[in-house]
């Protein structure tokens, strides 16, 4: 059993050779989808949901799933 308080890195190859993080914090989804934070997260209410990037919240922290490296 881990007891380590340390992050898990949860990057994992995928078949097309890309490395793919588990999540992305707010500042880091949107310099990669290159728009400003206040855009993702006006894409993230109830009226625009359908146009922005896919989102999850976790304990109160939002997280989107994204691409961070090739392999």
């Amino acid at each position: 059993m881990k007891t380590s308080t340390e992050p898990q890195d949860d990057a994992k190859p995928d078949s097309g050779g890309v490395t793919i993080n588990a999540y992305l914090r707010p500042p880091e989804a949107a310099a990669y989808v290159g728009h400003s934070t206040s855009a993702l997260a006006k894409l993230r209410m109830r009226q625009m949901r359908e146009h922005g990037p896919i989102f999850i919240k976790r304990g109160g922290v939002v997280l989107y799933r994204g691409v961070v490296a090739k392999v």
